[in-house]
C-alpha cells in the first residue's frame, strides 16, 4: 500500500516545525509504503508559517505543498490531501500539526493496518487522544502541562502491558491511519462538520456499518498537544464540539452506545487501573495497607500489622509512599500514629499501585476495596479454619471469594508452610497466584516487648482461646478444673463467669492490662486449638519462660523445629492426658529455647516486603488483572443472585444493571444524559440537562448529581427495577 502522510497547517510556525521534524526522519521505517509527506498551509497570512514551509529543510523533508488562498478549515483542507491519496491510489495518514511521532509510529501502525483484513483505521496511544489516551490523563507522572518526553516516558513505561493493538469503537483523528480502500469506496470527510470535531468519527461509522472496525496500535505512541490550532481560531470551541456531537448521534446513534460499551469492557477498566503503576517524577509509587478492618484491640493478626509497619518505618522503601488506611484512632491505638515513614490516610481513593491485607477476605466488600485502590492485590491467607470448620463455613460464603483470590490475586503470604499446603490443597485447580511462604518469626526476643507485666507467678493456669469450638478452651478449662480441683484455672471464652476454681474470661473484652497480668501470672499456659496457622500462643509463652502444654499440630511442630532445643514444652494429643501434663508442667519451672537461628520480624518483613516489589515486574500482571476483572464481575453477580430480596429476583426484563464506574468515566454531559437513561428511564430534559452539566462544571462531583438524582421521587418509582452493581461507590 501506497502512503500519503497529509499534514493541515494553521499557523504557529514553530509548533509546524517541530512536528515535520518529529516525523520526516522516521519515513524510513515505511519505505515499502512510498511515503509522500503533503502540508497544506490553510493559514495563507501567516509570514512566518510560509517562512518555514519555504525554507530548505521543509523542502527537503516535504514531498508537496498545498496553499490554501484562503482559510478553509480543517476538514477541506483535510480533504484536499485526500484526494490526492485517491487520485496516487494510498492510504492516507492524517497527522495534527499540534503532534510529535517517535521512533516505530509509523512502521508499528502500518503493521497493525495489515494484522486483520478488517481494520481500515488505526490511531496510536497518545498523552491526550480520547479513548487511545494511554496511561490516563492525569497520572502520578505527568498531567496536562507535562512536557512531551515525560508523557511519553509514562507510556513506555507500560505499553508492554498491552497487546499489540485493540479494536475500539472509533479513530481518534488527531493521527489517524486510513485504509487505501477506504478512500476508493467511501466519500472522505463530510465538510458539514465545518472547521472540526466528529468528521473522522463519521466516516468511522459510516465504514463501520460495512463491517470495517478500527484499531488502536498500543505499541505506537504519538503526543498531542491538543486543539492547538483551534485554540488559534476565533471560534466558540465548546458549541463546535457540541453541534458536531449532535450531529454525531443524528447521523449514528449507535455511536454513543458503542462507546460507552467499549468504556464497560474488561480491557478498558483493566487500562484505566495500571496508570496507578506510574512512579512520581521522583520515581515514587503509593502503596496502600489496607486497615480498615483493624479494630483498637490486640489479636494475632493485629500484632502482624503492627511488626510489619514498625519495620516499614525503621527501614522505608526507597522507592515507595507508604500510607495505612485506617482510623486515627486505629493507629494511635497501635502505636504508629506518628510514624514519619507511614501516612495514615482515611480517604479511600483509586490512585495506589499496590494494596496490601493482611488477613482473609470475609467480606466481598474488602475484595471490591482491594480492587478499587490498586491494580496489584496482596492477600494474608492466615489459614483456612473458617473453611475447614463445617459451623463457620456455613455462615459466610468464603468459598467463592478465597477461590478468586486464589486465582487472581497478584500475591498471598502465608505464615507457616502448613497455612500455605492447606489452603493450596483447598484451591489447588484454582491455585495461579504468587506467593510468600515463611513462618512468622519465632526469635523469642520478637515477642518479650509485647508483655510488659513480669514474667513470674503461679497463681493459676491459663487456658488460651476464645469462644470458637476449634481453640476448645472451654471444653478443656472444665476437663482441668474438674481433674484438679484445687488447682485454679482461667480459661478465655465467650462469657465471663465464675464456678469454684473455674473462671471463664470473655476473649477479646479483657483489657490489655489485665490480661497480661493474666499471662504473667500464670504457671502454666495450655494452647488446646485444634486448628492455627501459625501459633503465637506457643512463641509468647516461651518468650516468657512459661511452662507450656500444648497440642501437638502441624504449626506447633514447625515451630519447635526452628529452635535447636527446647525445655519445657509438653506435646499432646489426648484431652485426657491433660491434667497430668499441666500437673507436671506447673512444676518444671522456667521453660526455654535454643532459637539461636530462628527468623525475627526484621527477616520476616524484609522478605515479605522484597516478595511484594518482585509483583510489579510480573510478566503475568496484566493478564491475571483483565480476568481479576472479569472473576470479579461474576463474583459480584453472584452474591447478589444469593439475596433473596435482592431485585435481581424480580422477573427477567424488568431489572436494569447500572455501573457507577462506567456512568463516572463518561464526560459531563453525556454522563447527565446517560444518568436520566439509566436512572430516571427517559431522556434529560433540558432545563435538568442544564442544571447538572452547569454543577459539574462549578466543581460538583459525579457522585454528587448521582445522589440527588437518586433522591427524586422520580427515581425512587424506579427503584425497584435499578441494580447498581457498585453502589458502595457512593459511599466512598
Amino acid at each position: 500500500m501506497k502512503l500519503d502522510i497529509i499534514i493541515p497547517v494553521y499557523r504557529n510556525a514553530a509548533m509546524v516545525r517541530d512536528c515535520i521534524r518529529s516525523l520526516a526522519p522516521h519515513l524510513a521505517e515505511i519505505s515499502d509504503c512510498a511515503p509522500r509527506l503533503i502540508v497544506i498551509n490553510d493559514s495563507p497570512d501567516d509570514e512566518d508559517v510560509e517562512r518555514y514551509l519555504a525554507s530548505s529543510e521543509a523542502v527537503r523533508s516535504i514531498g508537496l505543498i498545498l496553499r490554501n488562498k484562503e482559510n478553509l478549515g480543517f476538514v477541506r483542507s483535510v480533504n484536499k490531501g485526500l484526494a490526492l491519496a485517491r487520485q496516487r491510489g494510498a492510504g492516507a495518514l492524517l497527522v495534527n500539526s499540534d503532534t510529535l511521532t517517535y521512533p516505530g509510529t509509523l512502521a508499528e501502525m502500518v503493521a497493525v493496518l495489515h494484522a486483520d483484513q478488517q481494520i481500515a483505521f488505526v490511531c496510536p496511544r497518545s498523552n491526550n487522544a480520547a479513548l487511545s489516551t494511554f496511561p490516563q490523563m492525569p497520572n502520578p507522572l505527568c498531567d496536562a502541562d507535562s512536557p512531551p518526553e515525560t508523557c511519553h516516558r509514562a507510556w513506555q513505561m507500560l505499553r508492554h502491558h498491552l497487546p499489540r493493538y485493540t479494536l475500539a469503537p472509533t479513530a481518534v483523528g488527531f493521527y489517524m491511519l486510513i485504509a487505501d480502500h477506504i478512500l476508493r469506496n467511501f466519500d472522505p470527510l463530510d465538510e458539514e462538520f465545518g472547521v472540526g470535531y466528529e468528521e473522522e468519527n463519521d466516516l468511522v461509522m459510516r465504514a463501520g456499518k460495512l463491517g470495517y472496525r478500527a484499531a488502536m496500535a498500543n505499541h505506537a505512541y504519538a503526543y498531542h498537544a491538543g486543539s492547538a490550532s483551534f485554540l488559534l481560531k476565533d471560534m466558540d470551541l465548546r458549541s463546535q464540539q457540541e453541534g458536531n456531537l449532535t450531529k454525531m448521534m443524528e447521523r449514528h446513534p449507535e455511536f454513543l452506545p458503542l462507546v460507552r460499551a467499549y468504556e464497560g469492557t474488561v480491557d478498558y477498566r483493566a487500562e484505566t487501573q495500571l496508570k496507578s503503576l506510574l512512579p512520581t517524577p521522583q520515581g515514587r509509587r503509593k502503596v496502600a495497607l489496607n486497615l480498615l478492618t483493624m479494630g483498637t484491640h490486640h489479636n494475632g493478626t493485629n500484632e502482624l500489622i503492627v511488626n510489619v509497619i514498625r519495620w516499614l518505618e525503621a527501614n522505608p522503601p526507597r522507592d515507595f509512599d507508604i500510607h495505612a488506611i485506617c482510623k486515627p484512632g486505629v493507629a494511635e491505638f497501635h502505636g504508629f500514629a506518628d510514624f514519619k515513614s507511614i501516612r495514615i490516610e482515611e480517604k479511600i481513593r483509586p490512585d495506589y499501585a499496590l494494596s496490601i491485607f493482611f488477613g482473609q477476605p470475609f467480606d466481598l466488600h474488602i475484595v471490591n476495596l482491594m480492587e478499587y485502590l490498586a491494580p496489584i492485590n496482596i492477600y494474608g491467607m492466615l489459614d483456612v479454619i473458617a473453611l475447614d470448620c463445617s459451623n463457620l463455613r456455613g455462615q459466610d460464603d468464603i468459598e467463592p471469594m478465597w477461590r478468586h483470590v486464589a486465582e487472581n490475586a497478584d500475591g498471598v503470604f502465608f505464615i507457616s508452610e502448613f497455612s500455605g499446603q492447606t489452603f493450596r490443597n483447598r484451591f489447588a485447580r484454582h491455585f495461579r497466584t504468587n506467593a510468600y511462604t515463611r513462618l512468622l518469626p519465632t526469635r523469642l526476643s520478637a515477642y518479650r516487648e509485647v508483655g510488659h507485666g513480669a514474667s513470674g507467678g503461679s497463681d493459676h493456669v491459663l487456658v488460651m482461646g476464645n469462644h470458637f469450638k476449634h481453640k476448645a478452651s472451654e471444653a478443656v478449662g472444665q476437663l482441668l478444673a474438674a481433674a484438679l480441683p484445687n488447682m485454679p484455672i482461667v480459661a478465655m471464652g465467650g462469657v465471663a463467669s465464675k464456678d469454684g476454681n473455674l473462671t471463664f474470661a470473655a476473649s477479646g473484652a479483657v483489657p490489655e492490662a489485665e490480661m497480661d497480668a493474666l499471662f504473667a501470672n500464670a504457671s502454666v499456659i495450655v494452647l488446646p486449638s485444634h486448628y492455627e496457622g501459625f501459633g503465637l500462643g506457643l512463641v509468647h509463652a516461651l518468650s516468657r519462660g512459661k511452662p507450656v502444654v500444648v497440642r501437638d499440630i502441624a504449626p506447633v511442630r514447625e515451630i519447635l523445629e526452628s529452635y535447636h532445643a527446647t525445655d519445657g514444652v509438653f506435646l499432646f494429643s489426648d484431652d485426657q492426658d491433660l491434667p497430668a501434663l499441666v500437673t507436671q508442667a506447673a512444676q518444671f519451672g522456667r521453660s526455654s529455647a535454643d532459637d539461636r537461628d530462628a527468623a525475627d520480624w526484621n527477616d520476616w518483613a524484609s522478605g515479605f516486603w522484597a516478595f511484594a516489589e518482585t509483583l510489579f515486574d510480573d510478566p503475568a500482571l496484566m493478564e491475571r488483572l483483565l480476568r481479576r476483572i472479569e472473576s470479579s464481575d461474576a463474583l459480584k453477580l453472584a452474591h447478589r443472585l444469593k439475596d433473596k430480596d435482592d431485585i435481581a429476583f424480580q422477573p427477567e426484563g424488568q431489572v436494569r444493571q447500572v455501573s457507577l464506574a462506567v456512568l463516572f468515566a463518561l464526560p459531563d454531559e453525556i454522563f447527565v444524559q446517560s444518568l436520566y437513561k439509566n436512572f430516571l428511564g427517559r431522556p434529560a430534559d433540558p432545563s435538568g440537562l442544564d442544571h447538572y452539566v452547569l454543577s459539574l462544571r462549578n466543581g460538583a462531583s459525579k457522585k454528587k448529581v448521582t445522589k440527588a438524582i437518586m433522591r427524586s421521587d422520580e427515581y425512587k418509582a424506579n427503584a425497584s427495577r435499578i441494580h447498581i452493581v457498585d453502589r458502595w461507590r457512593l459511599m466512598l
